[in-house]
């Protein structure tokens, strides 16, 4: 129940970590959106070049001269030969007022502050095709010379008012332009820093997630109490091995130990003294096993170990000398005089040909007999070999019993 608790824990810190790191996804997102728009809008405003702009108006500016000059010659003598000057005027005045409204709209920071101006500059257009109707008129009656006159200083003023209050608005938006730099380098500092962090921050909970995703991992295969690797990787490494064992033709042993009367340990001097007993013990076994080796708990008291490229002779070395330094190992700092042996069932393939199930069947059985027959040994159960015609198991009791109780040394072997 204990440890169904804590994988459940395990599991939602996992969930809780890929939600907050979903979190850090989904803020990083929004504020590079919000840098994009910004930044486009910012660019908009502050890509603004008034420079031709100012030219465009000095320009206009200059047609009230053109426009008196052209009107007092027409005045003097209202004939058609002075038509050209009119229509080329005309002609300049529209292209620059065109000109001018055309460049309005491209500049944002400028659109509010003419924006009051688009009446005058329907009136300055209607009275350009009004002045070139009064022109043609004239030619034929003198009497349309006043009005021609009288629009004339009509326009000059219009076309004043109208190119000043453009002039003044630039500047304006040029001031304004000058701001909007000054805020966009204050706000986009902050907002680059801010991304950064957004990202700094989702990296580190990524990383961290696989940190505790690694751990999770490491969690289910190996045993919490002893540090050891645990059943569920136990047979996934022994498939790994036999295919190699297989391929390569070599052996491959598999010895299982499991701890004589340790029930009466912790019955005795309770589960905490059993669990450094266990703890003990794993480090002296460990100590003895190659890197090669695996060693694993695979329940209460019982260890597997599961070495590659191993005969049966090197092996059962192996089981002897765990034994023997199992049954000297000194238990004091758990109870004084307190002393433990261990029972082992050897098996061994030649070839890799049996399965893990197969093999580990076999050494349970050699177990059993090390149990049935005295324990502290260590007794051996082989691979049916054909004989006969009919497939029979090798059985080798490696050891003669030992006394629980002392501190055996390794007897020679016995096989039977």
């Amino acid at each position: 129940m204990n440890m169904t608790l804590e994988d459940n824990d395990h599991s939602d810190r996992f969930f809780s970590r890929w939600r907050l790191v979903t979190g850090f996804a989904v803020m990083a997102g929004i504020a590079a959106i919000v840098i994009g728009v910004y930044v486009n809008h910012a660019r908009q405003q502050v890509g603004a070049d008034y420079t031709a702009m100012v030219g465009d108006v000095v320009r206009a500016q200059q047609q009230n001269n053109q426009l008196n000059q052209v009107i007092n010659v027409f005045m003097a003598n209202p004939a058609s030969v002075h038509l050209p000057e009119i229509n080329h005027f005309l002609w300049l005045a529209q292209r620059h007022l065109e000109g001018i409204q055309n460049s309005i709209g491209r500049y944002p920071l400028l659109e509010p502050h003419v924006s009051y101006l688009s009446d005058d500059f329907k009136l300055l257009e209607s009275q350009l095709t009004e002045l070139e109707r009064l022109a043609l008129q004239t030619i034929h009656d003198n009497s349309f010379l006043e009005p021609l006159q009288q629009l004339g200083m009509e326009m000059e003023v219009n076309m004043a008012w109208i190119y000043s209050e453009l002039n003044n608005a630039v500047h304006a938006a040029a001031g304004e332009q000058y701001r909007v730099t000054q805020q966009m380098s204050r706000a986009v500092i902050p907002l680059v820093l801010f991304v950064l962090i957004m990202t700094a921050s989702l990296f580190a909970a990524v990383i961290n997630l696989q940190q505790q995703r690694n751990k999770m991992h490491k969690l289910m295969l190996t045993d919490e109490l002893t540090g050891l690797k645990n059943r569920r990787y136990l047979v996934s490494i022994a498939t790994t091995q036999l295919a190699n064992a297989q391929r390569q033709q070599h052996p491959l042993s598999l010895m299982i130990l499991d701890l004589d009367y340790f029930k009466h340990v912790n019955d005795t001097y309770g589960h905490p003294a059993g669990d450094e007993v266990l703890r003990l013990v794993t480090g002296c076994i460990a100590s003895l096993c190659r890197q090669s080796d695996t060693l694993a708990r695979i329940g209460g008291e019982e260890f597997c170990l599961l070495m590659p490229n191993t005969s049966m002779e090197e092996a059962k070395c192996v089981a002897m000398r765990i034994r023997q330094k199992v049954a000297s190992l000194e238990l004091d700092c758990v109870k004084d005089g307190l002393r433990i042996t261990v029972s082992i069932g050897l098996t061994t393939t030649i070839t890799g040909e049996q399965t893990f199930e197969q093999l580990y069947s076999l050494a349970d059985q050699a177990l059993y007999q090390a149990k049935e027959t005295g324990r502290n040994r260590v007794d051996i159960v082989l691979p049916p070999v054909h004989m006969g015609g009919s497939d029979s198991s090798y059985t080798n009791n490696a050891e003669k019993p030992k006394s629980y109780f002392s501190s055996p040394s390794l007897n020679n072997v016995k096989e039977s």
